[in-house]
């Protein structure tokens, strides 16, 4: 399952020690990020291993387009011909955005890639009604799912298949084997080695709850270990070995999942949502309602101090975090902070 925001440049950064749990008084200031002309508003939806990010904007007309910040500079890649939006979910140093469209018209869901900076929606498996990127490493490889409609018992289902488009075989794509071959599995995001993180969905019926987290790498898959009780798990990012997300047993609780497979939980979270190569985290807790409060965490402990309103989307490699603020005025500002 993933979670997200509604809908956005990035100023040139100088190398940045990603904190640890020394820095924790250290205090995180932000950094607002330009929008291209045209567009009003935006968030920073993902970061490159170098510093860079990427992210949405849209337009008054509520046109949603993909933009990279790279060098002090905002480039609108814009939208897919004939789809209106593009929901940005990865990037890689080499500045190639991943994610996917909606149709001007209908609601046909369509992976895209950038090409310099226009955007191309990527090919689908024969059967395929939807199709989704989800991450991008810096060799090129892109994950994600496709969907197809399924009927069973009168009623028609949309399932949902984890897939690769490998670097090494551009214009294809690959369904991921040595997976369960029931029910349903989502390609979530891909770490520099190939790795693949995909969620379980043990049935076609149910596309909220994922029973386990595989690791998949070149046609094998292991299940990552869960605490006894668990009824369901959520994985959200991969760096360097390190997998970000949730376990719920009993009530939903933010969690990593260690390079030796060992579960740490950073303190007073819900979900982990992004890591780092150092295993820095955002992610957020429900405090009241559906309002919750967003963190930064080096392994358990909350990094430093935040004020103002604001919306963490993934921890940099260089250190930083980025999402976007919000005043009375502008609804979301896309942004950076830094920890100092």
């Amino acid at each position: 399952m993933r979670f997200s925001y509604p809908v956005v440049v990035a100023l040139a950064l100088t190398a940045i020690v990603s904190p640890t749990a020394s820095a924790a008084t250290c205090t995180w200031t932000s950094t607002n990020l330009p929008l291209p002309a045209g567009l009003t508003q935006g968030v920073v939806r993902a970061a490159d291993s170098l510093s860079g990010y990427a992210g949405e904007a849209q337009t008054s007309g509520g046109t949603v387009h993909a933009v990279r910040w790279v060098g002090g500079q905002a480039v609108d890649y814009g939208t897919v011909p004939g789809y209106s939006h593009a929901f940005v979910s990865g990037v890689n140093k080499s500045g190639t955005i991943v994610g996917h469209t909606s149709a001007t018209t209908g609601n046909h869901q369509r992976a895209f890639r950038s090409v310099g900076t226009a955007l191309q929606v990527l090919p689908e498996p024969a059967g395929a009604q939807h199709s989704w990127a989800n991450g991008v490493n810096d060799a090129g490889d892109i994950v994600g799912e496709v969907g197809s409609n399924v009927t069973s018992g009168g009623s028609t289902y949309l399932v949902r298949t984890a897939v690769l488009w490998p670097a090494s075989a551009p214009g294809t794509v690959v369904k991921l084997g040595g997976l369960p071959s029931t029910g349903q599995t989502l390609g979530q995001a891909v770490d520099q080695d190939g790795t693949v993180l995909v969620e379980y969905y043990p049935t076609i019926t149910n596309s909220i709850d994922a029973t386990a987290l595989y690791l998949w790498k070149a046609g094998s898959a292991r299940v990552l270990p869960t605490p006894s009780g668990t009824t369901s798990v959520y994985g959200e990012a991969i760096s360097n070995g390190r997998v970000a997300g949730a376990i719920n047993a009993g009530g939903m609780v933010g969690a990593v999942w260690e390079q030796d497979g060992s579960i740490t939980k950073p303190v007073a979270s819900n979900l982990i949502t992004s890591i780092n190569r150092t295993g820095q985290t955002t992610g957020w807790k429900i405090v009241t309602g559906l309002t919750a409060a967003h963190w930064v965490w080096q392994g358990t402990a909350k990094v430093g101090t935040l004020s103002g309103q604001r919306t963490f989307e993934v921890s940099a490699d260089n250190g930083t975090v980025a999402g976007y603020s919000w005043n009375s005025t502008t609804f979301s500002q896309p942004a950076f902070w830094r920890c100092s």
